[in-house]
Protein backbone atom coordinates (compact mmCIF):
# COMPACT_ATOMS: atom_id res chain seq x y z
CA UNK A 1 0.00 0.00 0.00
CA UNK A 2 1.44 3.53 -0.83
CA UNK A 3 2.36 5.72 1.76
CA UNK A 4 -0.64 8.07 2.44
CA UNK A 5 0.67 11.79 4.16
CA UNK A 6 -2.01 13.38 6.87
CA UNK A 7 -0.89 17.55 7.53
CA UNK A 8 -2.60 18.90 10.52
CA UNK A 9 -4.48 21.93 10.93
CA UNK A 10 -2.38 25.30 11.07
CA UNK A 11 -2.54 26.36 15.05
CA UNK A 12 -2.27 29.42 16.95
CA UNK A 13 0.33 30.79 18.68
CA UNK A 14 -1.74 32.47 21.71
CA UNK A 15 -1.28 31.98 25.31
CA UNK A 16 -4.70 31.35 26.35
CA UNK A 17 -5.96 28.38 24.55
CA UNK A 18 -5.04 27.32 20.47
CA UNK A 19 -7.99 28.71 18.52
CA UNK A 20 -6.39 32.02 18.66
CA UNK A 21 -3.18 33.98 18.07
CA UNK A 22 -1.83 36.54 20.91
CA UNK A 23 -2.60 39.66 19.61
CA UNK A 24 -6.02 38.34 18.55
CA UNK A 25 -6.71 37.41 22.25
CA UNK A 26 -5.43 40.62 22.96
CA UNK A 27 -8.20 42.28 21.19
CA UNK A 28 -10.62 40.18 22.46
CA UNK A 29 -9.95 40.74 25.89
CA UNK A 30 -8.84 44.34 25.59
CA UNK A 31 -13.18 44.35 24.41
CA UNK A 32 -14.07 42.44 26.93
CA UNK A 33 -12.39 44.96 29.44
CA UNK A 34 -13.27 47.78 27.98
CA UNK A 35 -17.38 46.50 27.78
CA UNK A 36 -17.37 45.91 31.68
CA UNK A 37 -15.67 49.61 32.41
CA UNK A 38 -18.31 51.27 29.86
CA UNK A 39 -20.87 49.30 31.96
CA UNK A 40 -19.63 50.53 34.78
CA UNK A 41 -19.03 54.44 33.94
CA UNK A 42 -21.65 55.15 31.44
CA UNK A 43 -25.24 56.23 32.74
CA UNK A 44 -28.53 54.42 32.26
CA UNK A 45 -29.64 50.84 31.08
CA UNK A 46 -29.74 52.01 27.54
CA UNK A 47 -26.32 53.58 26.99
CA UNK A 48 -24.65 51.42 28.88
CA UNK A 49 -25.78 48.31 26.77
CA UNK A 50 -25.29 50.48 23.51
CA UNK A 51 -21.89 51.18 24.85
CA UNK A 52 -20.87 47.50 25.96
CA UNK A 53 -22.10 45.64 22.83
CA UNK A 54 -20.58 48.22 20.73
CA UNK A 55 -16.94 48.05 22.17
CA UNK A 56 -17.37 44.33 22.91
CA UNK A 57 -18.79 43.83 19.33
CA UNK A 58 -16.26 45.73 17.42
CA UNK A 59 -13.17 43.81 19.35
CA UNK A 60 -14.79 40.62 18.43
CA UNK A 61 -15.84 41.61 14.71
CA UNK A 62 -12.02 43.16 14.27
CA UNK A 63 -10.13 39.31 15.73
CA UNK A 64 -12.99 37.43 14.46
CA UNK A 65 -14.96 37.79 11.59
CA UNK A 66 -13.86 37.79 8.14
CA UNK A 67 -12.68 40.74 5.80
CA UNK A 68 -11.89 40.21 2.47
CA UNK A 69 -10.11 37.14 2.94
CA UNK A 70 -8.54 38.01 6.34
CA UNK A 71 -9.24 39.76 9.52
CA UNK A 72 -9.45 43.59 10.28
CA UNK A 73 -7.00 42.59 12.59
CA UNK A 74 -4.46 41.16 10.07
CA UNK A 75 -5.33 43.78 7.45
CA UNK A 76 -4.69 46.58 9.88
CA UNK A 77 -0.74 45.89 10.27
CA UNK A 78 -0.16 44.46 6.81
CA UNK A 79 -1.70 48.25 5.88
CA UNK A 80 0.21 50.50 8.33
CA UNK A 81 2.92 48.92 7.15
CA UNK A 82 2.44 49.17 3.12
CA UNK A 83 0.99 52.99 3.36
CA UNK A 84 4.24 53.46 5.65
CA UNK A 85 6.57 52.06 2.84
CA UNK A 86 4.85 53.73 0.62
CA UNK A 87 5.13 57.35 2.01
CA UNK A 88 9.27 56.70 2.60
CA UNK A 89 9.20 56.13 -1.04
CA UNK A 90 10.86 52.14 -0.33
CA UNK A 91 8.64 50.41 -2.39
CA UNK A 92 10.02 51.96 -5.72
CA UNK A 93 13.59 51.07 -6.27
CA UNK A 94 16.52 52.00 -8.26
CA UNK A 95 19.90 49.87 -7.91
CA UNK A 96 23.05 51.81 -7.73
CA UNK A 97 25.35 49.09 -8.38
CA UNK A 98 27.17 51.26 -11.55
CA UNK A 99 27.76 53.77 -9.21
CA UNK A 100 29.56 51.57 -6.56
CA UNK A 101 32.56 51.07 -7.66
CA UNK A 102 35.11 48.02 -5.47
CA UNK A 103 37.24 47.62 -2.81
CA UNK A 104 40.70 47.37 -2.82
CA UNK A 105 40.55 43.56 -2.69
CA UNK A 106 38.16 43.79 -6.03
CA UNK A 107 35.07 42.88 -3.98
CA UNK A 108 32.09 45.09 -4.83
CA UNK A 109 30.80 47.78 -2.52
CA UNK A 110 27.92 46.73 -0.44
CA UNK A 111 24.66 48.52 -2.27
CA UNK A 112 21.00 48.84 -0.58
CA UNK A 113 18.71 46.03 -1.66
CA UNK A 114 15.00 46.19 -2.57
CA UNK A 115 12.29 46.57 -0.17
CA UNK A 116 11.50 42.91 1.44
CA UNK A 117 15.04 41.30 2.05
CA UNK A 118 16.69 40.73 4.56
CA UNK A 119 18.53 43.93 5.74
CA UNK A 120 22.85 44.17 5.59
CA UNK A 121 23.56 41.13 3.50
CA UNK A 122 26.91 40.12 4.09
CA UNK A 123 28.32 37.56 1.80
CA UNK A 124 31.32 34.99 2.14
CA UNK A 125 32.93 32.46 0.07
CA UNK A 126 33.18 29.07 1.61
CA UNK A 127 35.52 26.21 0.41
CA UNK A 128 34.28 22.59 0.08
CA UNK A 129 35.40 19.46 -1.75
CA UNK A 130 32.89 20.07 -4.58
CA UNK A 131 34.12 23.57 -5.13
CA UNK A 132 33.76 27.47 -3.80
CA UNK A 133 29.74 28.04 -2.46
CA UNK A 134 28.69 31.38 -1.72
CA UNK A 135 27.42 31.50 1.90
CA UNK A 136 25.24 35.08 2.75
CA UNK A 137 24.37 36.65 6.33
CA UNK A 138 21.94 37.57 7.50
CA UNK A 139 22.16 39.35 10.18
CA UNK A 140 18.36 40.60 11.00
CA UNK A 141 17.70 36.52 10.86
CA UNK A 142 20.75 35.61 12.45
CA UNK A 143 21.59 33.27 9.64
CA UNK A 144 24.41 32.08 7.02
CA UNK A 145 22.43 30.29 4.11
CA UNK A 146 23.84 28.68 1.23
CA UNK A 147 22.09 27.12 -1.66
CA UNK A 148 22.95 24.22 -4.45
CA UNK A 149 21.73 22.99 -7.35
CA UNK A 150 20.46 19.23 -6.98
CA UNK A 151 18.84 16.76 -9.74
CA UNK A 152 15.87 14.36 -8.32
CA UNK A 153 15.09 10.89 -9.33
CA UNK A 154 13.78 11.39 -12.61
CA UNK A 155 9.75 9.73 -13.57
CA UNK A 156 9.30 9.48 -10.02
CA UNK A 157 5.48 9.26 -10.40
CA UNK A 158 6.10 6.14 -12.85
CA UNK A 159 7.84 4.04 -10.16
CA UNK A 160 5.80 1.64 -8.16
CA UNK A 161 5.32 1.52 -4.45
CA UNK A 162 8.25 0.01 -2.97
CA UNK A 163 10.79 1.81 -5.43
CA UNK A 164 8.56 5.27 -4.08
CA UNK A 165 8.82 4.26 -0.33
CA UNK A 166 12.46 3.14 -0.51
CA UNK A 167 13.15 6.93 -2.03
CA UNK A 168 10.84 8.52 0.77
CA UNK A 169 12.70 6.58 3.27
CA UNK A 170 15.96 7.54 2.06
CA UNK A 171 14.88 11.11 2.24
CA UNK A 172 13.32 10.81 5.48
CA UNK A 173 17.25 9.25 6.61
CA UNK A 174 18.71 12.32 5.27
CA UNK A 175 16.54 14.77 7.44
CA UNK A 176 16.90 12.93 10.80
CA UNK A 177 20.53 12.73 10.37
CA UNK A 178 20.69 16.27 9.66
CA UNK A 179 18.88 17.25 12.54
CA UNK A 180 20.50 14.79 15.13
CA UNK A 181 23.75 14.62 13.60
CA UNK A 182 25.19 17.17 15.97
CA UNK A 183 25.53 19.48 13.05
CA UNK A 184 24.48 23.25 12.39
CA UNK A 185 21.96 23.01 10.14
CA UNK A 186 18.61 23.25 10.67
CA UNK A 187 16.62 24.93 7.89
CA UNK A 188 16.40 23.61 4.64
CA UNK A 189 14.21 25.17 1.81
CA UNK A 190 13.46 23.45 -1.46
CA UNK A 191 13.25 25.76 -4.77
CA UNK A 192 11.32 24.76 -7.48
CA UNK A 193 11.53 26.53 -10.97
CA UNK A 194 9.64 26.25 -14.11
CA UNK A 195 9.87 28.14 -17.19
CA UNK A 196 8.59 27.56 -20.39
CA UNK A 197 10.77 27.11 -23.61
CA UNK A 198 10.59 26.68 -27.06
CA UNK A 199 10.13 22.78 -28.27
CA UNK A 200 11.35 24.29 -31.92
CA UNK A 201 14.20 26.12 -30.77
CA UNK A 202 16.78 23.99 -31.96
CA UNK A 203 15.47 23.15 -35.27
CA UNK A 204 14.70 26.50 -35.86
CA UNK A 205 18.94 26.79 -34.61
CA UNK A 206 19.54 23.84 -37.22
CA UNK A 207 17.87 25.46 -39.76
CA UNK A 208 19.76 29.03 -39.52
CA UNK A 209 22.94 27.45 -39.18
CA UNK A 210 22.34 24.48 -42.02
CA UNK A 211 25.25 24.60 -45.05
CA UNK A 212 23.20 24.11 -48.03
CA UNK A 213 26.70 22.94 -49.53
CA UNK A 214 26.43 19.73 -47.66
CA UNK A 215 26.03 16.78 -49.22
CA UNK A 216 22.24 15.07 -49.04
CA UNK A 217 23.67 12.13 -46.75
CA UNK A 218 25.02 14.14 -44.27
CA UNK A 219 21.77 16.31 -44.13
CA UNK A 220 19.28 12.94 -44.00
CA UNK A 221 21.45 11.68 -41.09
CA UNK A 222 21.38 15.11 -38.90
CA UNK A 223 17.25 15.63 -39.78
CA UNK A 224 17.06 11.65 -38.41
CA UNK A 225 18.95 12.91 -35.31
CA UNK A 226 16.29 15.65 -35.21
CA UNK A 227 13.62 13.74 -34.97
CA UNK A 228 15.38 11.50 -32.45
CA UNK A 229 16.10 14.31 -30.18
CA UNK A 230 13.81 14.49 -27.20
CA UNK A 231 12.90 18.18 -26.57
CA UNK A 232 11.63 19.29 -23.43
CA UNK A 233 8.77 22.37 -23.08
CA UNK A 234 9.66 23.29 -20.10
CA UNK A 235 13.49 23.93 -18.17
CA UNK A 236 12.79 22.69 -14.54
CA UNK A 237 15.40 23.66 -12.23
CA UNK A 238 15.52 22.75 -8.09
CA UNK A 239 17.69 23.99 -5.92
CA UNK A 240 18.32 23.24 -2.14
CA UNK A 241 19.33 25.91 -0.07
CA UNK A 242 21.01 24.65 3.71
CA UNK A 243 20.15 27.66 6.71
CA UNK A 244 23.10 27.70 9.96
CA UNK A 245 21.62 29.69 12.63
CA UNK A 246 24.13 31.98 13.69
CA UNK A 247 25.64 31.09 17.22
CA UNK A 248 28.46 31.94 19.64
CA UNK A 249 29.57 29.25 19.46
CA UNK A 250 30.16 29.01 15.78
CA UNK A 251 31.39 32.49 15.77
CA UNK A 252 34.21 31.23 18.79
CA UNK A 253 35.36 28.60 16.15
CA UNK A 254 35.42 31.16 13.46
CA UNK A 255 37.97 33.33 16.00
CA UNK A 256 40.51 30.62 15.82
CA UNK A 257 41.41 31.34 12.28
CA UNK A 258 43.15 34.33 10.77
CA UNK A 259 40.49 36.34 10.54
CA UNK A 260 36.64 35.94 11.36
CA UNK A 261 35.16 35.50 7.43
CA UNK A 262 37.91 33.38 6.93
CA UNK A 263 36.81 31.41 9.68
CA UNK A 264 33.15 31.55 8.69
CA UNK A 265 34.43 29.83 5.10
CA UNK A 266 35.94 27.37 6.90
CA UNK A 267 33.73 26.56 9.60
CA UNK A 268 30.42 26.75 7.48
CA UNK A 269 32.24 24.93 3.92
CA UNK A 270 32.70 21.73 6.38
CA UNK A 271 28.99 21.67 7.35
CA UNK A 272 27.62 22.20 3.67
CA UNK A 273 30.54 19.77 2.55
CA UNK A 274 28.93 17.25 4.90
CA UNK A 275 25.29 17.65 3.99
CA UNK A 276 26.09 17.26 0.11
CA UNK A 277 27.90 13.98 1.20
CA UNK A 278 24.70 13.12 2.70
CA UNK A 279 22.60 13.76 -0.46
CA UNK A 280 23.65 10.48 -2.24
CA UNK A 281 22.31 8.16 0.28
CA UNK A 282 18.88 10.54 -0.10
CA UNK A 283 18.92 9.87 -3.85
CA UNK A 284 19.31 13.36 -4.87
CA UNK A 285 22.13 13.96 -7.47
CA UNK A 286 24.07 16.96 -6.78
CA UNK A 287 24.89 19.14 -9.93
CA UNK A 288 27.20 22.18 -8.59
CA UNK A 289 27.60 24.83 -6.13
CA UNK A 290 26.32 27.86 -6.23
CA UNK A 291 28.98 30.22 -5.68
CA UNK A 292 28.72 34.11 -5.82
CA UNK A 293 28.54 34.72 -9.80
CA UNK A 294 25.89 31.52 -9.51
CA UNK A 295 23.78 32.87 -6.70
CA UNK A 296 23.87 36.46 -7.90
CA UNK A 297 22.42 35.22 -11.08
CA UNK A 298 19.65 33.14 -9.57
CA UNK A 299 18.49 35.94 -7.60
CA UNK A 300 18.59 38.22 -10.64
CA UNK A 301 16.80 35.58 -12.76
CA UNK A 302 14.09 35.62 -9.96
CA UNK A 303 13.38 38.86 -10.77
CA UNK A 304 13.57 39.57 -14.44
CA UNK A 305 13.41 35.92 -15.95
CA UNK A 306 15.06 37.44 -19.54
CA UNK A 307 18.14 37.23 -17.41
CA UNK A 308 19.12 33.57 -17.76
CA UNK A 309 19.92 31.40 -14.96
CA UNK A 310 23.29 30.28 -16.13
CA UNK A 311 24.51 33.79 -17.54
CA UNK A 312 27.06 34.75 -15.17
CA UNK A 313 28.37 37.26 -17.01
CA UNK A 314 29.23 40.46 -14.66
CA UNK A 315 27.44 38.68 -11.97
CA UNK A 316 28.07 39.45 -8.26
CA UNK A 317 26.94 40.69 -5.23
CA UNK A 318 25.98 44.31 -6.12
CA UNK A 319 24.61 43.23 -9.75
CA UNK A 320 22.43 40.60 -8.37
CA UNK A 321 19.72 42.70 -7.87
CA UNK A 322 17.06 43.83 -9.91
CA UNK A 323 18.38 47.30 -12.33
CA UNK A 324 14.66 48.75 -11.10
CA UNK A 325 11.69 47.17 -8.60
CA UNK A 326 8.14 48.81 -8.35
CA UNK A 327 6.14 47.24 -5.54
CA UNK A 328 3.57 50.03 -5.18
CA UNK A 329 0.72 48.46 -6.74
CA UNK A 330 -0.65 46.27 -4.04
CA UNK A 331 -1.41 42.89 -6.00
CA UNK A 332 1.72 42.48 -7.59
CA UNK A 333 5.25 43.61 -8.08
CA UNK A 334 7.24 44.71 -11.34
CA UNK A 335 11.11 44.41 -11.76
CA UNK A 336 13.33 45.08 -14.58
CA UNK A 337 16.88 43.05 -15.46
CA UNK A 338 19.82 45.16 -16.40
CA UNK A 339 19.55 43.43 -19.98
CA UNK A 340 15.69 43.92 -20.62
CA UNK A 341 14.08 47.50 -21.30
CA UNK A 342 10.64 45.61 -20.50
CA UNK A 343 9.39 44.93 -16.92
CA UNK A 344 8.12 41.31 -15.44
CA UNK A 345 5.37 41.59 -13.34
CA UNK A 346 5.32 38.98 -10.08
CA UNK A 347 2.70 38.11 -7.35
CA UNK A 348 3.10 35.66 -4.57
CA UNK A 349 0.85 33.61 -2.57
CA UNK A 350 1.28 31.84 0.68
CA UNK A 351 0.11 28.09 1.06
CA UNK A 352 -2.50 28.83 3.44
CA UNK A 353 -2.58 25.00 4.17
CA UNK A 354 -2.02 22.18 3.08
CA UNK A 355 -4.01 18.96 2.58
CA UNK A 356 -6.43 18.72 5.34
CA UNK A 357 -7.48 14.50 3.97
CA UNK A 358 -4.81 12.04 3.44
CA UNK A 359 -2.85 12.40 0.23
CA UNK A 360 -0.41 10.03 -1.79
CA UNK A 361 3.21 11.12 -2.62
CA UNK A 362 2.34 12.80 -5.92
CA UNK A 363 -0.15 15.16 -4.19
CA UNK A 364 1.91 18.10 -5.67
CA UNK A 365 1.78 17.01 -9.29
CA UNK A 366 -1.01 19.52 -10.41
CA UNK A 367 0.99 22.13 -9.74
CA UNK A 368 4.66 21.19 -10.27
CA UNK A 369 4.15 18.96 -13.37
CA UNK A 370 1.16 19.82 -15.23
CA UNK A 371 1.17 23.40 -14.87
CA UNK A 372 2.44 24.32 -18.74
CA UNK A 373 3.30 28.22 -19.99
CA UNK A 374 3.66 29.35 -16.74
CA UNK A 375 6.93 31.29 -15.32
CA UNK A 376 6.37 29.35 -11.60
CA UNK A 377 8.70 29.60 -8.41
CA UNK A 378 7.46 27.01 -5.42
CA UNK A 379 9.31 27.23 -2.53
CA UNK A 380 9.01 25.33 1.19
CA UNK A 381 10.94 26.12 3.66
CA UNK A 382 11.52 23.46 6.71
CA UNK A 383 12.85 23.74 10.20
CA UNK A 384 14.52 20.16 10.99
CA UNK A 385 13.23 19.33 14.60
CA UNK A 386 14.88 16.61 16.80
CA UNK A 387 12.62 13.84 17.25
CA UNK A 388 11.94 14.32 20.59
CA UNK A 389 11.06 17.72 20.29
CA UNK A 390 8.70 16.75 17.49
CA UNK A 391 6.96 13.74 18.86
CA UNK A 392 6.67 15.97 22.52
CA UNK A 393 4.57 18.95 19.96
CA UNK A 394 2.64 16.40 18.42
CA UNK A 395 1.84 14.33 21.69
CA UNK A 396 0.34 18.16 22.85
CA UNK A 397 -1.60 18.66 19.99
CA UNK A 398 -3.20 15.73 20.42
CA UNK A 399 -4.05 16.59 23.71
CA UNK A 400 -5.06 20.03 22.33
CA UNK A 401 -7.26 18.73 19.98
CA UNK A 402 -9.30 15.81 22.24
CA UNK A 403 -9.76 18.84 24.66
CA UNK A 404 -11.33 21.36 22.39
CA UNK A 405 -13.54 18.20 20.81
CA UNK A 406 -17.39 18.92 22.12
CA UNK A 407 -18.54 15.08 23.61
CA UNK A 408 -21.84 16.87 25.33
CA UNK A 409 -23.97 13.48 26.07
CA UNK A 410 -26.49 13.53 22.99
CA UNK A 411 -24.85 15.37 20.38
CA UNK A 412 -23.71 14.41 17.16
CA UNK A 413 -19.90 14.12 17.09
CA UNK A 414 -18.44 16.97 14.48
CA UNK A 415 -16.73 14.87 11.96
CA UNK A 416 -14.34 17.94 10.99
CA UNK A 417 -13.07 17.23 14.96
CA UNK A 418 -12.56 13.72 14.23
CA UNK A 419 -10.76 14.85 11.42
CA UNK A 420 -8.30 16.95 13.22
CA UNK A 421 -7.87 14.59 15.66
CA UNK A 422 -7.02 11.97 13.44
CA UNK A 423 -4.65 13.90 11.33
CA UNK A 424 -2.71 14.67 14.79
CA UNK A 425 -2.77 10.87 15.92
CA UNK A 426 -1.48 10.16 12.13
CA UNK A 427 1.39 13.12 12.89
CA UNK A 428 2.16 11.34 16.08
CA UNK A 429 2.50 7.77 15.46
CA UNK A 430 4.81 8.47 12.12
CA UNK A 431 6.88 10.44 14.92
CA UNK A 432 7.38 7.09 17.42
CA UNK A 433 7.65 5.05 14.15
CA UNK A 434 10.73 7.20 13.00
CA UNK A 435 9.88 9.91 10.35
CA UNK A 436 11.50 13.04 10.23
CA UNK A 437 9.99 15.65 12.55
CA UNK A 438 10.02 19.23 10.13
CA UNK A 439 8.00 22.60 10.62
CA UNK A 440 7.07 23.89 7.19
CA UNK A 441 5.61 26.72 5.05
CA UNK A 442 5.26 27.50 1.21
CA UNK A 443 5.16 30.22 -0.79
CA UNK A 444 4.23 30.27 -4.63
CA UNK A 445 5.32 33.33 -7.00
CA UNK A 446 4.27 33.68 -10.65
CA UNK A 447 5.79 35.84 -12.90
CA UNK A 448 4.53 37.23 -16.14
CA UNK A 449 5.56 40.08 -18.88
CA UNK A 450 2.06 42.09 -18.49
CA UNK A 451 -0.20 42.56 -15.80
CA UNK A 452 -2.89 40.42 -18.03
CA UNK A 453 -1.29 37.69 -18.04
CA UNK A 454 -0.56 37.89 -14.97
CA UNK A 455 -3.69 37.17 -13.68
CA UNK A 456 -4.57 34.54 -16.23
CA UNK A 457 -1.45 32.41 -14.94
CA UNK A 458 -2.49 33.19 -11.27
CA UNK A 459 -5.98 31.83 -12.20
CA UNK A 460 -4.33 28.98 -13.73
CA UNK A 461 -2.24 28.39 -11.03
CA UNK A 462 -5.30 28.57 -8.52
CA UNK A 463 -6.83 25.71 -10.02
CA UNK A 464 -3.99 23.58 -10.01
CA UNK A 465 -3.35 24.10 -6.34
CA UNK A 466 -6.99 23.38 -5.82
CA UNK A 467 -6.32 19.78 -7.63
CA UNK A 468 -2.88 19.79 -5.22
CA UNK A 469 -5.66 20.06 -2.27
CA UNK A 470 -3.39 23.18 -1.17
CA UNK A 471 -5.53 26.34 0.20
CA UNK A 472 -3.35 29.84 -1.60
CA UNK A 473 -3.59 33.43 0.19
CA UNK A 474 -2.33 36.30 -2.54
CA UNK A 475 -0.29 38.23 -0.30
CA UNK A 476 -1.79 41.90 -1.56
CA UNK A 477 -0.34 44.64 0.09
CA UNK A 478 2.95 42.95 1.03
CA UNK A 479 4.21 41.19 -1.92
CA UNK A 480 7.47 42.24 -2.04
CA UNK A 481 8.17 40.84 1.49
CA UNK A 482 6.37 37.53 0.27
CA UNK A 483 8.53 37.56 -2.82
CA UNK A 484 11.87 37.76 -0.79
CA UNK A 485 10.56 34.16 0.61
CA UNK A 486 10.89 32.47 -2.70
CA UNK A 487 14.36 33.49 -3.01
CA UNK A 488 17.22 31.27 -1.70
CA UNK A 489 17.19 33.09 1.77
CA UNK A 490 15.41 30.58 3.76
CA UNK A 491 12.92 33.11 4.92
CA UNK A 492 9.16 32.91 5.21
CA UNK A 493 9.12 30.98 8.18
CA UNK A 494 8.60 31.87 11.83
CA UNK A 495 11.51 31.25 13.96
CA UNK A 496 11.29 30.92 17.74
Amino acid sequence: MDRLFSFPRPRPRGLLGRRFEMDEQLVILGGIALAVGLLAALPGIPLKIIGAVGAGGSCLWAAVVPYRGRTFLRWFEIRRSYRRLLRDGKLLYQSTAPLAGRRRDGTPESIAQPVGVPEALEWITAKTSYGDIAVLLQPTESMFVACIEVEAAKNFGGLDGADKEALIGAYEYLLKETAESGGRIQYVQWLARLLPTDPNAHAHDAAARRDPSAPSWLDDSYNQLLDAVAVYAEDRRLFLVVGIPYTQELAAEALQYRTLHDGYGEVLGKEVDNFIRGLSGAQLRWVRNLDEPGLASLIHHSYAPDHWINDTRGMDRSSCWPAEMDARDPSRMAARSWEGADPWHTSTAWIKQFPVLPVGVNFLAPLLLYVSDVILTVGITMRLVPADKALEDAMADVTNEAGQADHTPGKIADPREERELGASSATMHDLANGAAGIRLTGWVTVTAPDPELLVQHRNTVRAAAVKSQLALEWCDSEQHRAFANTLPLVTGLLKD
